[in-house]
């Protein structure tokens, strides 16, 4: 019987298996059996091996693909921001300037301001009281929002004076009167109306470890007195509560903050699951979840009440549902941390004006009695700004299978040029050639 001769696919394959760089393949052709099936044995264990590693090496990928670093504070001015900066007249004083307008009941009229004041913070509040003041609302045909703006005074007639960095500014350029969960504000956005400013202080004077700004803030109006209220709120920053400034004081508020960058990384470092979305925080998530709940939108929510669609504003009665459930929202809302972190740490110190009465010092020119000076002190020294630094990145991980494979399979550089000259050029040219030997058969 005429032995079969071997086509030239199968002596291909044959020659590589025989000559090939990688470890144990050219002695799976030993004509010894028990030698191939020892080599065999040792190629399946180093194979296991590797695909454990790999496994291992994917799985570290996957998990903690970057560690947080602390940032050189002194590289760039422009990481470094003064927070949002509101100074708002409390809801009872803009209640108290519009009340009289709504009703002529004077009794009536010194609870109802203290009522709505309960009502946007989520305090126990009087069904009688909220549903009066829902019912003299309607019956002006007016709505809690215009109302208060009617009755808003310009931030330029209450914020008298105001001095970034040792330079004077203009507060009627600087503030804007803005809605915010707690009534009308005027508010300071460092990003638009402070652009550039850190930058050229840096130039000219070096490194600058604490950001001022101070305010002189009128609380006397005409024939209003006003009490007012104070926050800060970096972008980022969830849960904030306003602090109360009493007219005849000075107030030092001396910040410092922690600020982890907002990126998909983070979400394996602080959290199970966080949502890197710009623009996104957990406490608008849960009080757009507790409008739903409620039937209705937020009254103080500006412009943002538009994107709700079908959703009306609250009435007080039903804002008295909303504000209830406060910065936890309802226990059926579902809604996940932002990857963005941002911690501030506030301290608020106090004391009255008539200690700094010999201070030669122009923001202190107004009546003791019916102002407030206001100095707010970002502390950069003490604050921190994280980055991220990866530690495994595609060329990281396949550097590392390389080696994995080099150290168990022997599959190095010349070994993949070899497998690359076998698939491309080797076997093409014998399946041409086998196809040319069956034809000419």
């Amino acid at each position: 019987m005429e032995k079969l001769k071997p086509t030239p696919l199968s002596k291909a394959i044959r020659t590589f298996l025989q000559t090939t760089t990688l470890h144990g393949f050219k002695y799976l052709g030993s004509k010894f059996y028990i030698d191939r099936i020892g080599w065999f044995l040792c190629c399946c264990a180093s194979a296991s091996c590797a695909g454990l590693l790999c496994t291992v090496l994917w799985a570290r990928f996957l998990e903690v693909p970057a560690l947080l670093a602390l940032y050189d504070l002194k590289l760039e001015m422009s990481e470094h921001q003064l927070p949002v900066v509101a100074v708002c007249p409390t809801v009872e004083s803009i209640a108290e300037a519009f009340i009289d307008k709504l009703s002529h009941d004077k009794n009536l009229n010194k609870r109802l301001p203290l009522t709505l004041a309960h009502v946007l913070k989520g305090k126990p509040a009087a069904d009688d009281q909220i549903q009066i003041l829902d019912h003299l609302l309607t019956v002006n045909n007016v709505t809690l929002l215009d109302i208060m703006r009617a009755h808003m005074p310009p931030c330029h007639a209450v914020i008298k004076k105001c001095r970034w960095q040792n330079i004077y500014k203009s507060c009627d350029i600087l503030f804007d009167i803005e809605v915010t969960p707690w009534g009308l504000c005027c508010v300071l956005r460092p990003n638009k109306k402070l652009a550039n400013q850190g930058t050229s202080l840096q130039l000219r004077n070096g490194f600058q470890s604490t950001l001022r700004l101070d305010l002189a803030v009128q609380c006397f109006n005409d024939t209003n007195l006003y009490n007012f209220e104070f926050f800060t709120k970096y972008d980022g920053e969830e849960w904030i509560e306003p602090m109360q400034l009493a007219p005849g004081n000075t107030y030092m508020a001396q910040l410092r903050y922690t600020s982890i960058p907002e990126s998909t990384d983070t979400e394996r470092l602080i959290e199970e699951s966080c949502v890197s979305r710009k623009g996104y925080s957990r406490s608008d998530c849960l009080k757009r979840c507790s409008e739903k709940i409620c039937g209705c939108v937020d009254p103080l929510r500006g412009n943002r009440q538009l994107a709700d669609g079908d959703l009306l504003p609250c009435s007080l009665t039903e804002l008295k549902c909303l504000r209830s459930y406060g910065v936890k929202g309802h226990e059926t809302c579902n809604c996940a941390p932002s990857c963005k972190k941002v911690t501030a740490y506030t301290t608020l110190e106090s004391s009255p004006l008539n200690f700094n009465s010999y201070v030669i010092d122009p923001i202190y020119g107004l009546n003791a009695t019916s102002s407030v000076v206001m100095h707010v002190r970002v502390n950069i020294n003490l604050s921190r700004i994280f980055t991220l630094n990866p530690t495994e990145t595609w060329f990281t991980l396949l550097s590392s299978l390389g080696g994995v494979f080099n150290m168990f399979l022997g599959v190095g550089l010349f070994s993949a040029l070899e497998l690359l000259y076998l698939f491309f050029i080797k076997l093409p040219n014998a399946m041409r050639r086998s196809s040319e030997f069956h034809y000419g058969n």
